[in-house]
């Protein structure tokens, strides 16, 4: 892939990183062939060639991501299964990192959003607390019919 970063931007070590990462990538498709987003919504930017089109755009305008990058970037699981079908041998864990990096430095998530993840990071590594939660869930499952509903492929 054709990279148009500054001198003055390839001088920082994480972009000329992610320039060498850039241009390694062919964007031939077959990571999207293995990517469970890609798979189940079916958007070219919920896929890792999308995803790395958007990082692109990102790095090399030196903005902060809008909401619609950040939403595409969350969607990815990390499971890196794009990275074994990859033939060029794109690191593409190390690029959408530093887009999460850049998204955590840079983004003011919505208050509901920073909630749930204050509330995860608080649950989730503690047993107990965990244990809790899923145990007020039960009464809170009537409820579940109130909220949005998920988006269908």
């Amino acid at each position: 892939m054709k990279t148009e970063f500054t001198l003055a931007q390839l001088a920082d070590p994480d972009i000329a990183v992610a320039d060498k990462i850039l241009r390694a990538c062919v964007h031939c498709g077959f990571c999207t062939a293995t990517c469970p987003t890609y798979v189940l919504l079916g958007d070219e930017l919920d896929s890792p060639r999308g995803r790395i089109y958007l990082i692109k755009q990102m790095l090399e305008k030196d903005q902060p991501p809008t909401a619609e990058v950040v939403k595409h970037i969350d969607r990815c699981l990390s499971c890196l299964s794009c990275m074994t079908t990859c033939p060029s041998g794109v690191h593409y864990m190390h690029l959408v990192d530093q887009a999460r990096v850049r998204i955590e430095k840079t983004y003011t998530r919505p208050l509901a959003d920073r909630l749930l993840r204050a509330v995860l990071a608080h649950v989730l590594p503690r047993p107990g607390a965990f244990r809790l939660a899923t145990w007020l869930a039960r009464f809170g499952r009537p409820l579940a019919g109130l909220l949005p509903k998920p988006p269908v492929a």
